[in-house]
């Protein structure tokens, strides 16, 4: 809280307690006082102890009701409380005396007033001292617990970000071992193709040596990257890979972590064309839906036995699933399915979120690389395909 709202937080109190004060002093039997010298008298009152509210943070501090100490500092708080409370009952009955007190007839010195009503007024002055003593230890107590609150959500988000970073560093060797067992199995029986698959391999390090900083980024960049990886796969399986799109231009824009979509299109070709001597079609869907980023993505391959077991997922989809667990808690769905007719299926839904200004150039998607035939390829806008959710 900023100190001009602690002011105004301060005036506020200080106006609501003279009015309420003032009005049961009104309605109660000590109510034969004049209203405009009772809403004088509270108004003097409260703001004496507004003044003295820096003292009270200051015993809070200097002496803190815990263990060990915590009988002693009380004892110490109270005698303090006393002692302000005789300073604020004698300056407040001192600037009354001087300023507006219309009973000079039954008090007419300021002496007589201190020997008759100073002790009458005392226990009450002591009592609101305890009740403000009470309310800045509450305070500082819920300061305490925010604080706490704060270095915990700190230190999770850190936790996160190391997590994060353990995932990605273990994600790019992963899949740059698999490239690299890809192209030494090309050397000997397509040098040509082992040549270009070493050159597209190089442009796919470099994208993924640009990092920004950023941990999300909107679909389409996330495609364009992906597209680099498939026109190596497409320069080894060649016309056995087909590629199909179907992506709504709001699902383009939105965000997404980095290096999602990449373990997923590994996952379709090691399960799809990798096992098919025929074509494998590979159906990416994306659909943004209010307040949901939808993501579907689907494989032609051999059918797989039935089986009660979950599936055993590699270190791709392993780290994807962990990484949408830091990203995004519950608030996600990971669905991932054996199709009756053979391949798999995985889907995905996250909270759908847009990029701030400049997010637009990057909506679109792009043509793939030269590695990659552009009919392979089509973006369309469409309703999602029957069996996605």
């Amino acid at each position: 809280m900023t100190v001009l709202a602690r002011i105004k937080f301060v005036i506020l109190g200080w106006a609501a307690a003279t009015v309420f004060f003032t009005a049961v002093l009104e309605i109660s039997e000590l109510g034969h006082k004049p209203l405009g010298f009772a809403l004088y008298a509270n108004a003097v009152d409260f703001a004496l102890w507004a003044l003295a509210l820096p003292l009270f943070t200051q015993f809070s501090r200097r002496f803190p009701l815990k263990v060990p100490k915590r009988i002693r500092n009380a004892g110490i708080r109270l005698l303090l409380i006393a002692t302000v409370s005789m300073l604020v009952t004698f300056t407040h009955w001192a600037i009354l005396f001087e300023t507006y007190f219309p009973f000079r007839s039954s008090y007419p010195t300021f002496g007589v007033l201190l020997r008759t009503d100073l002790l009458r007024f005392l226990p009450n002055e002591i009592l609101i001292g305890i009740v403000i003593a009470t309310a800045v230890e509450g305070w500082q107590v819920l300061k305490d617990l925010q604080a706490e609150q704060m270095r915990a959500m700190n230190l999770e988000r850190q936790l996160a970000v190391s997590r994060l970073e353990a995932l990605q560093m273990q994600l790019h060797p992963h899949f740059l071992f698999n490239t690299l067992h890809t192209i030494a199995g090309l050397t000997v029986e397509d040098p040509a193709t082992a040549r270009r698959m070493v050159i597209a391999l190089g442009d796919l390090l470099r994208s993924t040596l640009k990092d920004n900083g950023d941990r999300m980024q909107t679909l389409a960049e996330e495609l364009e990257y992906s597209d680099l990886y498939l026109g190596i796969e497409k320069l080894r399986l060649g016309d056995r890979l087909l590629l199909n799109y179907e992506i709504e231009p709001a699902a383009a824009r939105a965000l997404v972590p980095q290096f999602l979509l990449q373990p997923l299109f590994e996952n379709a070709i090691r399960h799809g064309a990798s096992r098919m001597t025929g074509p494998c079609e590979i159906r990416f869907c994306a659909s943004g839906k209010p307040e949901t980023l939808h993501i579907m993505i689907r494989n032609d391959g051999p059918k797989c036995a039935a089986s009660s077991a979950p599936p055993r997922f590699g270190v791709g989809l392993t780290n994807t699933i962990d990484r949408l667990k830091i990203h995004y808690g519950d608030r996600h769905t990971f669905f991932y399915s054996d199709r009756p007719e053979g391949g798999v299926q995985i889907e995905i839904s996250i909270p759908y979120s847009e990029a701030g200004d400049g997010a637009g150039a990057a909506g679109s998607i792009k043509e793939p690389p030269s590695a990659m035939d552009r009919n392979d390829r089509t973006s369309r806008t469409a309703t999602p395909t029957a069996g996605y959710t």
